[in-house]
Parts: C-alpha cells; sequence; structure tokens
C-alpha cells in the first residue's frame, strides 16, 4: 500500500509540473497571438481593430402614454444594464475578491491561477477551480462556448489580452457584471439584487454583496432559496475572502455573517399581455426601421433593450372597461363588445377592447388580426353619403324611402331591402341619414354611383379589400373591423384630415437613438366644408335618430348606427372634436343572432349607443365642451327631387314641408337601362319589420309577375351625378 502511495504522489507531483508546463505554454502561446486575427476580430490593412462582443440579451420594456410599464419583452433573459457607477463599491469589491482579487493588479490571464486550478482539479479528481479572471470569463460569456477544450482556453487566452489592450479595466467590470448570471433566471446584478432581494443594485449592503459573489461559481448549488445551509457556508467563505484582501474587518464579516439569508424570491413581475399589447408587437414586427429580416426585428423587440412608448391611455382604458362591463349583460362570453377610442388629430388609438377576451392570442375583433372582420351594416352608409355630398347633393335634397324595395343592378343579384320601420315614403336626405332609411340610401347610391361610394371609403381609411361595389354594399355588407370604422369616422372628426392609426409614439434603443419617429402631418381627403355638412347630417342621428341613447348630457355629438342582417353585429361609431369612439357588438365566433341578449333584440341603437355614451361621458368629464364648426351653406343649391320622379301636380306625403313646385317626371326616348325599382304594391309576403334603429335587411326575394313597377331613370336635366353600371 505504501508503494502504490508513493507511486501516486509520484505520478501526481509529474501531473503537476506537466500542467504548470502546459499552464506557462499557453500564456507564452497567448501573447505571441495576441497580435493575429483571431475570435471575433477583423483587420484591415494587417492592424487588429476592436473586438465585437455578443449583444446583451436585454428585455425590451413597453410603457403606456403616462409612462406607466404595460409590458415586458423577453426572449429568456431577465437582464436590465446599469452603469458601473451604479454598484455600490462593496458589491463590486465582493465580486472581485472571490473571483479575480488582483483584477486590477495584474493581466488579463492569471498564469498562476491558471496552475493553481488545475493542480487543484487534478488532486480532487474533478473539476474544483476554474482559474478564469473576470476578463476571461467575460470573453468565453460574450465570444465563446462554455465548453472546455484546450483549443477554446487557448483562444479565450488570446482574445482576453486583447481585449484588455482595447478596453479599460472599470469597462471591462462593468460588462462583466451585467453579463454574468446568478441564478433564478437573474443576469447581471441589477436583476440579481431585485430578485434575490427586492431592492436595485443601488441598495446592496454588505451580506447580500458576499452572496451575490459567493454564487457566481455555481448559481444552482448556491440557491439561498433551495440550499439555504449550502448558501450559508458559500458566503461566509466570501466574506472571509473580503477580510483576506482586507475590503472588510474581521468584526465587520461577522456582523455581515449574522445576517439572514433571503428566504422569498421577486421575480421579474410583467404585466399580463393584453390585445393593444399584441397589436404593438405585431406592427414593430412588420416596422423595418427595427431591422431589414423579422429575425433582426424579433431581436431587437426580445433582447434590444428597446423602450417602446405607446398612445394608451390608462384612464380611457378603465373608462372602456366600466363602461362595457356596465352596459354589456353577462353571456357567458357568447357575445361581447369590442371597441376602439382614438384622437383624431393624430390617430392615436387611446383605448382598446378586444372583443374576444376568452382567447387574447386569437382573433382579435378590434383589428381584425386572425379574422376577416365583421358587417357594418348602416353604420356604413357614412361613404354614401360623403360621396353624394361632394357630388353636388344637398341634405335638404328629397328622396323616396318607401320599402321595401326591389332592386335590380347591372352585376349583381336582384334583391329586395327593407327597411328597419314601414312606409316612409319621400324625405329628406338628413331625415334619411337619422332614421337610416334602407331604401333611401341604397337608392341614393346607385343615383350617385356606387364606384364613388367604394374609392370614398378607401381614401376614408378602409384598408379591407372591398370587392365590386354592389347595391348591398351601400347599407354595410363589407366586413371592416372597427379599427378601420373608427379610423374613417375620425376623418368626420377632424375636418377632412386622415391620420392613419398609430399605437406606438417612439421606439428608444439603448444609447438613446430614435427608431421610430412620429410621422408626418395627415393628408386631406375630403373637403372641409363637405365634411362640415356631414357631420351636421350625423348630429341629427343623435339629435333625434336611430342614435339616441349615445346622446351626451350639454355636448354635441354625431354618428351612426348599424345593425346586420339577422342582427348579427350591431355598431355605434360616434365622435366629438376631440375623441372618436367605434363600438361593435355581437358574437366573436361568428354571425349570431341577436334576438335575444339581455331581453332584448339587439340594434346599433342599443348596447353600442349605450357603451358609447357611457364611455364617452366618462372620457370627456374632464374637457372643456367642444363644438362642430358650422359648414358653409351659402352655396348649397335650393333642395330638390331624387328621382323617382312623381306625376306631374302630385305631391306624395313628406317628412317636412316639400319645395312650392314639383318637377314634372320626363319620357325618356327610348326604354333605359334597368337600375332601380320601386314597388307599387308589397313584394313578396308581407313581414312585420323591426323597430327604429333595426337591421340593413337584405333577402334574395322573386318579384311576382303581378307586382307593378315604375322604372325610373335620371332626368337629363338633374346635375348631381350619373347612375352608370360599373
Amino acid at each position: 500500500m505504501a508503494l502504490v502511495r508513493a507511486v501516486t504522489k509520484l505520478l501526481t507531483l509529474f501531473g503537476i509540473t506537466v500542467i504548470s508546463g502546459v499552464a506557462l505554454a499557453v500564456g507564452v502561446v497567448a501573447i505571441s497571438l495576441a497580435g493575429r486575427p483571431l475570435g471575433r476580430s477583423v483587420t484591415v490593412s494587417g492592424k487588429v481593430q476592436l473586438l465585437h462582443l455578443r449583444p446583451l440579451a436585454v428585455p425590451s420594456k413597453v410603457y403606456d402614454s403616462k409612462g406607466n410599464l404595460i409590458g415586458v419583452l423577453a426572449s429568456s433573459d431577465n437582464r436590465t444594464v446599469v452603469p458601473l457607477s451604479a454598484v455600490p463599491m462593496i458589491a463590486r469589491n465582493a465580486i472581485i475578491d472571490v473571483e479575480d482579487n488582483t483584477f486590477y493588479q495584474t493581466g488579463p490571464i492569471d498564469l498562476r491561477g491558471i496552475a493553481r486550478a488545475l493542480r487543484v482539479d487534478l488532486l480532487a479528481g474533478h473539476v474544483v477551480q476554474g482559474g478564469s479572471t473576470i476578463t476571461q470569463q467575460l470573453v468565453k460569456n460574450a465570444l465563446l462556448t462554455p465548453k472546455r477544450t484546450l483549443s477554446r482556453k487557448l483562444n479565450e487566452a488570446v482574445l482576453s489580452i486583447r481585449l484588455s489592450q482595447q478596453w479599460s479595466k472599470n469597462r471591462i467590470l462593468g460588462r462583466y457584471l451585467n453579463t454574468v448570471y446568478f441564478g433564478n433566471g437573474a443576469y447581471g446584478i441589477e436583476a440579481a439584487s431585485r430578485t434575490f432581494f427586492g431592492e436595485p443594485v443601488e441598495k446592496l449592503d454588505t451580506a447580500q454583496s458576499a452572496l451575490l459573489a459567493a454564487m457566481i461559481e455555481n448559481p444552482a448549488a448556491y440557491d439561498p432559496f433551495v440550499h439555504p445551509a449550502a448558501a450559508r457556508f458559500r458566503r461566509n467563505l466570501a466574506l472571509q475572502q473580503m477580510v483576506k484582501n482586507h475590503t472588510l474587518t474581521p468584526a465587520q464579516a461577522a456582523a455581515a455573517a449574522r445576517q439572514p439569508l433571503p428566504t422569498v424570491p421577486h421575480p421579474l413581475q410583467t404585466p399580463p399581455p393584453t390585445a393593444f399589447l399584441n397589436e404593438v408587437i405585431l406592427r414593430l414586427m412588420a416596422n423595418r426601421s427595427l431591422g431589414p429580416t423579422p429575425q433582426a426585428r424579433y431581436t431587437a423587440l426580445y433582447q434590444g433593450g428597446l423602450k417602446i412608448y405607446t398612445t394608451l391611455d390608462p384612464r380611457l382604458q378603465a373608462d372602456a372597461k366600466a363602461a362595457v362591463a356596465a352596459q354589456m349583460p353577462n353571456t357567458g362570453g357568447r357575445f361581447t363588445a369590442s371597441m376602439i377610442a382614438m384622437d383624431p388629430h393624430n390617430g392615436e388609438v387611446r383605448a382598446l377592447i378586444s372583443g374576444n377576451p376568452t382567447t387574447p392570442n386569437g382573433y382579435d375583433v378590434a383589428t381584425g388580426r386572425g379574422g376577416t372582420g365583421r358587417q357594418a351594416g348602416s353604420s356604413f352608409k357614412i361613404f354614401t353619403l360623403m360621396a353624394a355630398l361632394r357630388s353636388g347633393v344637398s341634405p335638404n335634397d328629397l328622396i323616396d324611402g318607401t320599402g321595401p324595395c326591389r332592386i335590380v343592378y347591372p352585376g349583381a343579384q336582384p334583391a329586395t331591402i327593407a327597411n328597419a320601420e314601414p312606409g316612409y315614403g319621400v324625405m329628406t336626405i338628413t331625415k334619411a341619414t337619422a332614421d337610416s332609411v334602407n331604401c333611401a340610401y341604397v337608392r341614393l347610391g346607385i343615383d350617385i354611383g356606387l364606384s364613388r361610394m367604394r374609392a370614398t371609403a378607401r381614401k376614408m381609411g378602409i384598408t379591407t379589400y372591398i370587392q365590386k361595389a354592389s347595391p348591398a354594399t351601400v347599407i354595410g355588407s363589407s366586413s371592416v373591423t372597427p379599427l378601420e370604422m373608427a379610423t374613417a369616422y375620425s376623418v368626420l372628426a377632424n375636418g377632412g384630415v386622415l391620420h392613419n392609426a398609430r399605437f406606438v409614439t417612439k421606439v428608444v434603443a439603448p444609447g438613446g437613438k430614435l427608431l421610430v419617429k412620429p410621422p408626418g402631418p395627415g393628408k386631406r381627403v375630403e373637403p372641409q366644408n363637405t365634411v362640415r355638412i356631414e357631420d351636421q347630417v350625423l348630429q341629427a342621428v343623435v339629435n333625434y335618430g336611430t342614435g339616441t341613447s349615445a346622446a351626451l348630457s350639454g355636448r354635441p355629438a354625431a354618428g351612426k348606427t348599424g345593425t346586420t342582417d339577422n342582427f348579427g353585429d350591431a355598431w355605434f361609431d360616434g365622435f366629438t372634436p376631440q375623441l372618436v369612439t367605434t363600438v361593435w357588438v355581437g358574437a366573436p365566433a361568428g354571425e349570431v343572432p341577436m334576438t335575444n341578449v339581455g331581453g332584448i333584440t339587439v340594434y346599433g341603437g342599443t348596447y353600442p349607443a349605450r357603451i358609447w355614451h357611457s364611455f364617452m361621458s366618462a372620457a370627456l368629464a374632464t374637457k372643456p365642451v367642444a363644438y362642430f364648426p358650422a359648414p358653409n351653406l351659402s352655396n348649397l343649391p335650393a333642395p330638390t327631387y331624387i328621382y323617382p320622379p312623381y306625376a306631374p301636380g302630385t305631391i306624395p306625403p313628406f317628412a317636412i314641408a316639400p319645395p312650392t313646385t314639383v318637377p314634372p317626371a320626363p319620357v325618356p326616348a327610348a326604354p333605359p337601362p334597368t337600375y332601380l325599382q320601386y314597388p307599387t304594391t308589397t313584394v313578396g309576403p308581407k313581414t312585420s319589420p323591426p323597430a327604429k334603429g333595426g337591421p340593413s335587411v337584405t333577402t334574395s326575394t322573386t318579384v311576382p309577375k303581378t307586382t307593378s313597377t315604375t322604372v325610373v331613370t335620371k332626368s337629363p336635366t338633374h346635375s348631381k351625378g350619373k347612375a352608370t353600371a360599373k
């Protein structure tokens, strides 16, 4: 046995001698190679340039318009970069004493330390000491892999020497303190201080600093929450090391050793994901200002430490939630409400209610993400009205709203349009808008040209593709999103100037570089006076029409209700000069008839208008009353008829007093194309139409041969546009 021990001791001594020689050789080779290109450095004309350390993975933070944190975007690392000046001297010294006590006195590699570590590892039979300096550890973490091979060790030494030639000691230490892993998901000393002690790094004391220094070697083994005894032993050992290096007195170390360990972790508190935050992320992922490729933009968002400032107003968001909760009955999530509130003067979205709260990453009704939008119903009539006003139609012009009306239009299936209420007859454009008379608006749309209506919708912000316009498009058969409708209505609230919807005001990179800047001025898409005339018409909807439930006390408001076929969607889109808000109510799962929701059939004038009223009353409570600018009506022509013409001398029933003269009906020279057919008898089986503010009902019906109709064409003297098939 004695012989075996002697041989073992001899072999160990021989191994130590060899190891020491290897360590010395590594140092010599490293020094000789320090001037050659290696690792992640580059050379220009033979001159070694700066090393490019791997960027630190730092989460990005998202803030609302008041500076409150609303989201943290992180791929994995919990890290907050702080300057070296923010780290207390006691914490710096603790880590230096434990990890590299000659950091400021010696070079980037410690040959004696390497030899000593190899000797200890050999005697122990396994890895006990690493022997790496702080500079070497930084190089390993920022440039290399943790794989332990002789070539990697040589590369590490070479790069450490090169880095020390290019960076100061303080810069190396600062980067190291922000890089090193402390356990429990905390990367860097700031995240570690908050995770283990719930305090920023500036408040670290002696005992806390010693514990963090002790944990670097093996964060899992010395986790105070899992292995408190091992953590205490290792911390006290670090305190002794600090005494040995004259950082602490024995008395100070003894006092720190009596301090308790932390018992409760303080993980990074991140706000829950929201539909608004999801929209911010998706928009930034498409913004090339953050990078030329999707991967580059993802890296910037989740590892770039960006500060993202958004348009969300926390008070208005709370008001929106409260309004929906107060007005919508509990249907177990079957029927919900979606809302978009927007500042019309800059397009900034102030509040967003998804409309699909049970699946935050699924279909978002408000923005249309993951879906195809919903039919807008009569809230879409604003585009026909705008196109008509621009073509010379006056809000005092008269049109026949009689319904049901049989529509035969080239390229479209014949259809029967029903009004929400029976009868009507001739009325002004203003009255037809206030009462949302479908037959009047379909006739108006065909009269001024459906292509004009579609072009107007696009100009005002409807980006969803609208197929070739048909008469049903006038009353909202196209699918759109609340975000699009809020954008379009903001044109009316802003005098005809369009601002595209904005969710982000700016994005700031570390160092202060502005990546996303505020956009330029808005774009005028409609004449100012024409918009003011339409605003006046839409105020009638709220004052005495289908949207009276939305009326605000002591404050003017304008808007439009919308209800779709079979009561599958209900809308109220409204605005004041200060704020635009769109409310949709329906089933996020699809077009489900809302014939008994909270005991009522849902129209745009019911829950949507009530939610709008509740929200806007709260949102504008602190704002002064703002009035719509009065339009210039001096150039409006005298009221006239929008055909059908009536027989000479006959005066049909009017909503207001008719003109004193009625233009005669022209006799066409040849049979004209058939665009509109106005029934003089009931079309098909008579049904009881819905109540005021009801849906835009469109059904395909075959007119019985016994039905008498009058074919209507435009008079040659009519100067308000030409109805043609497009």
